[in-house]
């Protein structure tokens, strides 16, 4: 048997002889495992990768010899439960991959094992639930039933039913769903003339994955914009499935040839016409780029499809070096850091999401290579999710040392996994093209990447981006369906009104509107009343939504309170015209004065009213002080009453930072 390491020659994947039914021969597979794992225990150059090397070592470390022949053979399932085929060992560590004639290759040895026991046993609920991404998709963003399954995934009570009985872990957090989907709301511009690079077509397809469409679609809208500020033109996969992966990783290869069936036909048909087809998450590209190509080698569809895949970054970076790509950024990023996944690592193009953001001006990219520990769905089972916690912390603690004022990946899953991981930061989490997207156009109205108009969603945390400017009848719930998530809502209320809130002196109190405390004030009123009838419903909107502020103001409830109702008649007596002294202060700007009472008249010559709706409205030069951390004051200004504050508390700046544009 050779003995020396390593190759002078690239590593080769082989194709995966998934048809052969020798694949599937769980005494064949058990002797290959051994194989490898011998080799494995011989090396241990992977023990810091993930808790598959670890767990193997362990088992042979306790056994009765300290050698593999006395590992029980029911155990190597625990290794392969513990890879979730990031391919981190054949990509960085192992010596002996191929052409190595010991032929290691650990994730798709793994993979086998998967495909071995799910056509063994099948699957449990849990995990066929969690593999069918474009299922739970399309039922989970139907109006009405996205309200509750927000709702339900950031309710604690009902978080721990899901950890006790289907196994999702109660503190993993989870990724919201959207009613807005980006395939039914996408403006892809296809209007430019096609400008050919040497490197790269002059003509895009996005083939939008199910986490764009359901759950971020703001990365796909950030995507066409820089297509369109590069003047490429642009548009969207006729229909498209799940790339399949999840099912790959769940060991389910004859789902994954029936979604490759589905999609090729649409894909080929761009690849023929010249279109480069880009796809925003590392993942999916991945399933086109190498796991089809290796399931299906000789599919010469298949093959012209992956030849046709591009990471959006990878393209980019070609355009770039085509002197194609426009850099005229406007603004800088200031200091970012980026974490590269490892399903992007694994496609051999290099550091291009970085070198990219670096052409940014003031823009300082820390990049972390190492493995989050997350995967697609990895991390959310509660077996597991101790685990990726574990093997990301050191992501964690290099993301967060440099302070940075963003945190970044280009898979999304990680960078949620990662801003968990971190706790408290001053750090916005923003995907690197949304970063772009900003720097090229920082005055564009900001698309959220989650959507956020939903009853239920969780409660912003600072730096996290909640803009809604309107509501549709969509976006409310019904009356049965409203008191089931009642309790647990007002509780979430109560929680964010508390960073909206500003007293001015002891008897004034600002309270400031957003598209969350109005939907629960509608919610409530329609309860309370035991409204149903839809032109009562639309007249409530009709109502309530004009206090959501728009982008570039704040709205507010003003609260004269006093606790004495003789006082309070001789104190409003005395307070005629204070709605109108009111103001709001930008550091290093003239103070802004509110805008009182525009539905109807509050006050009279006698006395003023003890409530008042505000609408303050910014200048840009305003937002974009704010955005990079100007100080927030404000007060009132009146012969009878007299307060200020500044500058406000950090978490009330950071909830009404929210509401703004990105500038």
């Amino acid at each position: 048997m050779a003995t020396r390491e390593g190759s002078l020659e690239a590593p080769k994947r082989h194709s995966i002889d998934w048809k052969n039914l020798d694949f599937y021969n769980e005494t064949s597979l058990n002797q290959e495992m051994e194989r490898v794992f011998d080799i494995c225990h011989g090396c241990r150059r992977c023990v810091n990768l993930c808790t598959a090397f670890p767990r193997l070592f362990d088992l042979i470390d306790e056994s009765a010899s300290g050698e593999l022949d006395s590992v029980n053979k029911q155990q190597f399932w625990e290794v392969v439960d513990r890879c979730y085929l990031c391919d981190m060992c054949f990509m960085t560590k192992c010596p002996y991959v191929p052409p190595h004639e010991w032929n290691i290759d650990f994730p798709h040895l793994m993979l086998r094992a998967k495909a071995v026991k799910y056509k063994k046993q099948g699957a449990g609920f849990r995990d066929e639930l969690l593999s069918s991404t474009d299922l739970m998709g399309k039922l989970a963003t139907i109006p009405v039933v996205v309200q509750a399954v927000n709702a339900m995934n950031n309710t604690p009570a009902v978080r721990k039913i899901m950890d006790s009985t289907l196994g999702i872990h109660a503190d993993r957090k989870l990724p919201e769903y959207t009613a807005d989907k980006f395939r039914a709301n996408a403006k892809p511009n296809d209007s430019f003339p096609v400008k050919d690079g040497a490197r790269t077509p002059g003509k895009v397809a996005i083939y939008a994955t199910c986490y764009v469409n359901y759950n971020e679609p703001g990365i796909g809208h950030d995507l066409l914009k820089i297509l369109e500020h590069n003047e490429i033109p642009a548009r969207l996969v006729e229909k498209e499935a799940c790339c399949g992966m999840p099912k790959l990783e769940l060991g389910d290869l004859d789902a994954v040839e029936k979604l490759k069936n589905e999609n090729i036909p649409h894909l080929l048909k761009l690849a023929q016409d010249g279109y480069a087809i880009l796809s925003a998450v590392p993942s999916c590209t991945l399933m086109y780029k190498q796991e089809l190509p290796l399931m299906f080698p000789h599919d010469a569809a298949v093959q012209a499809v992956a030849a046709a895949m591009f990471d959006p970054f990878e393209y980019l970076a070609l355009r770039n070096q085509d002197n194609l790509l426009k850099t005229d950024f406007k603004k800088p990023l200031g200091n970012v850091a980026y974490h590269i996944p490892c399903h992007q690592r694994v496609q051999n193009f290099g550091k291009k999401t970085r070198d990219i953001l670096q052409l940014v001006p003031d823009t300082i990219v820390n990049t972390v290579e190492r493995c989050s520990g997350h995967d697609g769905t990895w991390g959310v089972k509660s077996e597991h999710f101790a685990d990726s916690m574990k093997i990301g912390r050191p992501v964690f603690k290099q993301m967060a040392a440099s302070n940075p004022d963003y945190i970044s990946s280009d898979c999304a899953i990680a960078a949620r996994h990662i801003e968990q991981g971190i706790g408290e930061s001053k750090a916005q989490k923003l995907h690197p093209l949304t970063l772009l997207r900003l720097a090229y156009d920082p005055d564009a109205p900001h698309k959220p990447a989650i959507s956020d108009d939903q009853p239920g969603s969780h409660t912003p945390s600072p730096g996290e981006k909640q803009m809604t400017t309107t509501l549709t009848r969509e976006n409310l719930l019904t009356l049965e369906a409203y008191a089931k998530i009642r309790k647990d809502f007002r509780a979430q209320m109560m929680a964010h009104k508390k960073t909206r809130k500003v007293p001015l002196g002891e008897n004034i109190t600002l309270i400031f509107e957003d598209a969350l405390t109005i939907r629960y004030q509608i919610q409530e009123m329609l309860h309370v009343e035991r409204i149903f009838q839809e032109a009562e419903i639309v007249h409530e909107l009709e109502t309530y939504t004009p206090l959501i502020p728009d982008g570039h103001n704040w709205k507010a409830t003003m609260m004269i309170e006093y606790a004495d109702p003789v006082v309070r008649a001789a104190k409003l007596a005395t307070l005629v015209g204070i709605e109108d002294k009111v103001w709001v202060k930008v550091a290093g700007h003239a103070p802004v004065y509110a805008i009182a009472d525009e539905d109807l008249e509050r006050e009279n010559s006698e006395k003023t009213s003890s409530v008042h709706f505000l609408r303050f409205e910014l200048t840009p030069a305003m937002i974009q002080a704010l955005h990079q951390n100007a100080t927030l004051s404000m007060g009132v200004d009146h012969p009878a009453y007299q307060a200020a504050i500044d500058p406000i508390a950090a978490d009330v700046r950071a909830s009404l930072l929210n509401d703004l544009a990105t500038a």
